[in-house]
């Protein structure tokens, strides 16, 4: 059984450059629409995605992602996923999306209140 829209819970700081989007919950076909609607308004801005409370991922959750990135790029913003949890972080890496999405933090711009990176494992 799919989630429904509701599973989502999407926290938005966008005090910061870049803004940081913290997204809770399953991203699937149920609830990519919702991710899709939040980041909608950040397209023209650098945003940092924390994707460590996301359970599950979907291909609707990915297609929302990367299609978010290409309207990115066309409108001078530009989205990282700073953090997953492994089972995001897994289903980013098989797909090859996290070639794409995934940046190492730059030192002199290392997002205030964020957690430290997560130990890079082969």
């Amino acid at each position: 059984m799919a989630a429904s829209p509701s599973s989502l819970h999407v926290d938005i700081v966008s005090g910061f450059d870049p803004a940081l989007v913290r997204v809770h919950g399953d991203l699937d076909i149920a609830s990519a629409p919702s991710l899709r609607a939040a980041l909608a308004p950040l397209l023209h801005r650098r945003v940092e995605l924390d994707l460590t409370d996301v359970a599950f991922i979907d291909s609707s959750g990915i297609n929302a992602l990367t299609a978010h990135h290409r309207h990115c790029g066309l409108a001078g913003g530009r989205i990282t996923v700073i953090e997953s949890s492994r089972s995001v972080q897994r289903v980013l890496h098989i797909t090859g999306v996290d070639a794409i999405l995934t940046h190492p933090r730059d030192p002199e711009d290392p997002g205030r209140g964020r957690r430290e990176d997560p130990p890079h494992t082969p």
